[in-house]
């Protein structure tokens, strides 16, 4: 949930409020105080002097899983 919130924050750019309201959508049935403390975390690790969460790079940025994704999620040209 912690990856979440640094998501909203540093590549959606919404604010800390509407970051802790965003995460109900992606998880259903959390407390308040558990969105709004991974919020505090996230935001720690966005402007803080925390490490940067790791960033992986999508099989589709590969030419050789390219077309076999576009082909398993039906994707017609």
């Amino acid at each position: 949930m912690v990856n979440k919130a640094v998501f909203l924050l540093r590549q959606v750019r919404v604010s800390r409020q509407e970051a802790v309201h965003a995460l109900v959508v992606y998880f259903p049935g959390t407390a308040f105080e558990d969105r709004l403390r991974c919020v505090h975390e996230a935001w720690d690790i966005v402007h803080g002097d925390a490490a940067p969460v790791e960033s992986v790079t999508s099989e589709v940025s590969d030419a050789r899983y390219f077309a076999a994704a576009h082909e398993r999620h039906s994707f017609n040209d």
